[in-house]
């Protein structure tokens, strides 16, 4: 049975791209997860994904060296992805908050994509990391855990 929430990923996909092992830009990580996962487990399963060759046992620890959670969606509460990227208070993601809601070809489209997957009442788990390999590459990451056994992450890392 297909997830409910795959047309509204599409939707963040067309804007941010599909999932890939760019390391670079932005994408979408979507794919049905057992309850009892960790959400920071698949968090970082993605960023892994997403920076494919880049991520090797010499630079594994580089690229976790930013990373970090600036934000925790509280527990049985209505999010607003939009103000809660606005309110991140960590200066080095505050800078990257940008790469997801102005620095893109259609911005106003990437913030309804946004609003629709990461606002929807089935979250039950939704974080924001820092990102990036603590020299050039700085990013921001969203990842969601949907009641129904489905994550997205929404990855975007530049220079």
């Amino acid at each position: 049975m297909d997830s409910p929430y795959i047309s509204l990923i599409a939707s963040l996909e067309n804007v941010y791209g599909k999932a890939s092992a760019a390391g670079f830009g932005s994408a979408v990580f979507q794919e049905p997860v057992d309850m009892s996962a960790q959400p920071d487990a698949i968090a970082i399963k993605h960023y892994r994904e997403f920076l494919g060759p880049k991520w090797n046992a010499e630079r594994a620890a580089a690229w976790m060296s930013t990373w970090k959670t600036v934000y925790a969606r509280p527990k049985d509460s209505q999010g607003d992805i939009l103000a809660e990227l606005a309110s991140i208070s960590d200066p080095d993601a505050k800078q990257s908050v940008g790469l997801l809601t102005e620095f893109i070809e259609n911005a106003s489209a990437g913030q309804e994509a946004m609003a629709a997957v990461f606002n929807h009442g089935d979250i039950v788990d939704l974080s924001i990391h820092s990102i990036g390999d603590g020299e050039a590459m700085s990013g921001i990451m969203v990842t969601a855990l949907f009641s129904g056994g489905h994550t997205c992450s929404l990855v975007a890392l530049m220079d």
